[in-house]
């Protein structure tokens, strides 16, 4: 497994919605691979199978800071969201934003639409509905300078998405883009368009098992292939 330049990996999932594996294997897996930082992020509220929210979230969140205490001297363990877009500028982000180190954004199938972009979004996912990828990249951009978002996850799953505007407005945002080892929906085209634009991408692994923590190979070899030396997290 090849992590490059990169200590951390800040998108993961457990058993507290549809990964495999409770918080702590996960932090522990981080550990065994080297990490110096890791995040649990789970579904915010907004999805209706996998979403968390109400007395579980509070409970992840009070393990994941007993987890941060427990592992301190191994890793750090922050407390995030992948957040879903719920209508057009809009997502399920919490409201006490300062709960969360970081949160992440990205349009996910199983949520009820706001409005009737995302109506048509979801429509087009079923391949009932054309695409509108600049729209798409200005809902989220739109969304992220709302709730204040750190990164766009996997941008192009399911639905398309304009990347010269999304990342000329992630740039201006200071939000990154991923590359998704799990789902490495960046072309080579779009790695080098990203980078020559100078908005700031990293690799995560998406991992929904301990076994595919810090897994970043896929998404460094994709940008490797693009010609894109990513730049590291400095840890």
């Amino acid at each position: 497994m090849s992590m490059g330049s990169y200590l951390s990996d800040l998108h993961t999932h457990t058993d507290f919605s549809h990964g495999k594996g409770s918080p702590e294997d996960i932090v522990r897996a981080g550990i065994r691979c080297g990490l110096k930082r890791i995040a649990i992020t789970e579904h915010a509220g907004g999805h209706v199978f996998y979403g968390v929210r109400g007395e579980k979230l509070t409970r992840l969140r009070k393990e994941t800071e007993r987890l941060a205490s427990v592992y301190a001297r191994d890793i750090e363990v922050l407390f995030g969201l992948e957040c879903n877009l719920t209508g057009f500028g809009e997502c399920d982000a919490p409201k006490d934003r300062g709960m969360f180190d970081v949160l992440l954004l990205a349009y996910h199938k199983g949520v009820v639409p706001r409005d009737g972009f995302l109506l048509k979004r979801s429509m087009e996912a079923a391949g009932l509905h054309k695409s509108e990828p600049e729209l798409t990249a200005k809902a989220l951009l739109a969304a992220a300078e709302k709730y204040r978002i750190d990164i766009f996850a996997h941008p192009g799953e399911y639905v398309k998405c304009d990347i010269e505007t999304l990342a000329r407005g992630a740039k201006e945002l200071g939000t990154m883009i991923e590359i998704n080892s799990r789902h490495v929906t960046l072309s080579p085209d779009d790695i080098r368009l990203i980078a020559k634009i100078g908005a700031v991408m990293r690799p995560d692994s998406d991992a929904h098992s301990p076994e595919r923590v810090g897994e970043l190979g896929p998404a460094i070899a994709a940008a490797a292939a693009a010609g894109v030396e990513l730049p590291g997290d400095g840890l």
